[in-house]
């Protein structure tokens, strides 16, 4: 018999439990699903306008990293739609929105009153309160308020438990999202037991999807705005303070233009200085004159100097002097209208009071002539001209020396101010180029604000959900069918592991894999069926025939030994039925029996051989032994015997003691055949070597015909 021969024999061996259990399991699956829930789908078609805004052309240079960026950007929509925030924001509003329209006496559009009332139950009275008739946004607010992430509160559970509504993983699993080819295009689809809500959970997401796209397109961007323009207001107000401190330094330290002054400041110590050096040599020249001219006059003319008069004039003729040259010093540059004629008014006193001094010396000299003999008014008048002379000189010097420090005092205010202002201007330049900087980059982010909103404005619903009013083809008769398929491969799963794993003897096919012998017949177990003896004559006719072919007619003594290896097993009823059918054959059988013809533990037994000449009166013996685990066999029976038939029981596991006794008795046996009979065998098992047994009813026929292959035979 070959695998597929004996596979099907296993399988047509159970075909009773392979038609049954799956029928009774197909009709509990019909029992049990006479209640399940008809699904409803609908959908709805996205415009996202991402390639179009775009404009992309594959056939560009560029084309490739384009349409990357393009595809990054629908994707990004598609994660956005499944995202946990948007499913969240759809499972708050789908909520609110089911408990404000629900009615638990009538389905609408919105829900089913099964489902309704359903929903009615699972919520607490505390959040029942919340619910807000007239405004569904009020009673978001307050769902959203109501919430903490607690086991125990009922908002926060809703989405994150298994309500197949309103969780996270019941929405994910349902909303599925596809591309419509390679546009830019997509296609939301929903299902759910209640069309009402199939309808209105997409038609919710059609509204929170599109918030949360904007909301986080704009989110960053807003962010990166609000950003610069602070730091734009804070730049601002910064340069504003430095340029304003610049100012106030300028102001507080006389400065209009610091180079300018500098320079001028530069130009006029140059100038001054020469001019300086003039008057030094003026005032050193008028000194020595007048020096030479006081060596030569007397002492009455000497003695003038001390007098009031003459220094109250040369006091005010040199204080004259003194703001004369201050003017021309000061202002010879830029000499206004009020400085001329203050200038013109005190030259003017000046002659005047030189005047009135030559004439006060001309009467204040009484000599005629000095000790030198010079004429006394012409020295006096010489010697007054040089004195006017030195007092001027003496005031233009003392007007250069007070300038001179001016100058000095300017150099030291002006020489840290350079640097201050460098440090100052440095500043408000860094501070101008932050603020350019910053200014620039806030143009871009709004720039891409307007972007972002001009393709935002391209994501709309094209084709909005439709309340769906046909359900899906019904699941049932699947669900049936996969229960009764399922039972069959499951009992077919049980066969295949008794098979690979079972090691009762049962059939020819598995004992001859277990113990790699030889099954030569079957023996039937005992019953009150009164085609038990029949059967067993068909037996052991078939194991008379296998065993007689082991007849040897050239030996004198032809013998076979019935051995066991249980001692639970009686093999006196085999050996009387094979004397029986060879005896009536006319054969001369002896049979010769442990326990009546022999004692196994005796030594005519064990050792010794006489008993075998009583056997060559015979044409035929069986000698029935003992049990291999109890009682040991001599060699000389296993020899001399024309073969050997173990008698096993078929419906015994064949156990590793069990083998090494076979593999004893093989290696004792010198070659001599060793036959299997199998015994308390199933009918099935005993009809593969005896053919088809009564009853000969036409269902027996059939089912034998089936299970031997023979569709077409017309053997009745």
């Amino acid at each position: 018999m070959n695998i597929f021969h004996y596979i099907f024999r296993a399988i047509f061996r159970i075909k009773w439990w392979l038609l049954i259990l799956p029928l009774l399991f197909a009709l509990l699956a019909i029992y049990m699903t006479r209640n399940l829930d008809r699904r409803y789908k609908t959908d709805i078609t996205i415009y996202t306008g991402v390639i179009s805004s775009y404009g992309s052309d594959p056939g560009e240079s560029n084309a490739s990293s384009n349409w990357n960026v393009l595809n990054n950007s629908i994707q990004n929509i598609i994660n956005t739609i499944n995202s946990k925030e948007t499913l969240k924001r759809l499972s708050l509003q789908l909520y609110a929105r089911l408990m404000i329209h629900g009615d638990p006496n009538k389905d609408n559009v919105y829900i089913s009153a099964k489902h309704y009332k359903e929903l009615l139950a699972i919520t607490p009275q505390d959040v029942r309160v919340l619910i807000d008739k007239s405004s569904e946004e009020n009673t978001v607010r307050n769902l959203e308020k109501y919430e903490k992430p607690d086991r125990n509160n009922f908002v926060y559970g809703l989405f994150n438990w298994n309500h197949p509504y309103f969780s996270y993983g019941a929405l994910q699993e349902n909303i599925k999202i596809s591309r419509i080819d390679n546009s830019d295009i997509l296609q939301v689809n929903y299902q759910a037991n209640d069309p009402g809500i199939a309808y209105q959970t997409l038609e919710v997401l059609s509204k929170v999807f599109s918030i949360e796209y904007t909301n986080l397109q704009f989110g960053s961007t807003n962010n990166v705005i609000r950003y610069f323009e602070a730091e734009l207001a804070r730049l601002g107000s910064e340069l504003r303070g430095q340029e304003d401190s610049l100012t106030m330094y300028n102001v507080e330290n006389r400065v209009i233009n610091y180079d300018k002054q500098t320079e001028a400041i530069a130009v006029l110590d140059k100038e001054y200085e020469l001019r300086y050096q003039d008057v030094v040599f003026a005032f050193n020249s008028a000194q020595a004159a007048l020096k030479q001219l006081e060596s030569g006059m007397d002492a009455n003319m000497r003695s003038i100097k001390n007098n009031s008069e003459f220094l109250s004039r040369m006091n005010h003729i040199a204080d004259l002097n003194y703001d004369i040259s201050k003017i021309k010093t000061l202002g010879n540059d830029s000499i206004n209208r009020q400085q001329g004629g203050e200038l013109n008014s005190l030259s003017n006193e000046l002659n005047k009071q030189e005047k009135e001094f030559r004439n006060f010396m001309d009467q204040y000299s009484s000599e005629k002539y000095t000790r030198n003999g010079y004429p006394n008014a012409n020295y006096v008048k010489q010697w007054v001209e040089e004195l006017l002379k030195f007092k001027s000189a003496e005031a233009e010097l003392n007007v250069g020396k007070n300038f001179k420090q001016e100058l000095d005092q300017k150099y030291t205010q002006y020489s840290p101010i350079g640097s201050v202002l460098k440090r100052k201007e440095r500043s408000i330049n860094f501070s101008e180029q932050s603020y350019l900087s910053i200014l620039t980059s806030l143009n871009a982010a709004r720039l891409r604000l307007k972007s972002l909103e001009m393709n935002s404005a391209t994501l709309k619903v094209i084709n909005p959900a439709t309340f769906p009013l046909n359900a899906l083809p019904y699941g049932r008769k699947m669900i049936v069918i996969g229960v009764f398929l399922g039972t069959i491969f499951f009992i077919l799963g049980i066969l295949l592991i008794l098979e690979l794993f079972d090691r009762t003897l049962r059939d020819k096919t598995r004992t001859e894999r277990i113990t790699r012998g030889k099954v030569v017949a079957a023996f039937p177990r005992l019953s009150k069926s009164k085609n038990l003896p029949l059967i067993e004559e068909r037996a052991v006719h078939v194991l008379a025939n296998r065993l007689y072919g082991f007849y040897d007619n050239e030996k004198a003594v032809n013998f076979i030994n019935v051995i066991k290896l249980s001692t639970s097993l009686d093999t006196s009823r085999i050996s009387s039925l094979l004397t029986d059918y060879w005896s009536k054959m006319g054969l001369k059988v002896r049979g010769y029996y442990e326990g009546q013809d022999f004692e196994p533990q005796s030594r005519a037994y064990l050792v010794g051989q006489e008993w075998i000449n009583q056997l060559a009166d015979y044409d035929l013996s069986l000698v029935q032994h003992g049990s291999m685990a109890l009682t040991p066999i001599p060699n000389v029976f296993l020899e001399k015997g024309m073969a050997t038939l173990l008698v096993l029981r078929a419906d015994t596991v064949w156990k590793t003691e069990d083998e090494l006794l076979f593999s004893d008795l093989l290696e004792r046996s010198a070659g001599k055949p060793i036959v299997i009979c199998l015994m308390n065998a199933q009918k099935y098992v005993v009809e593969e070597f005896t053919g088809m047994l009564p009853p000969f009813t036409f269902l027996r026929r059939l089912e034998y015909q089936l299970a031997n292959f023979g569709l077409t035979s017309l053997n009745k």
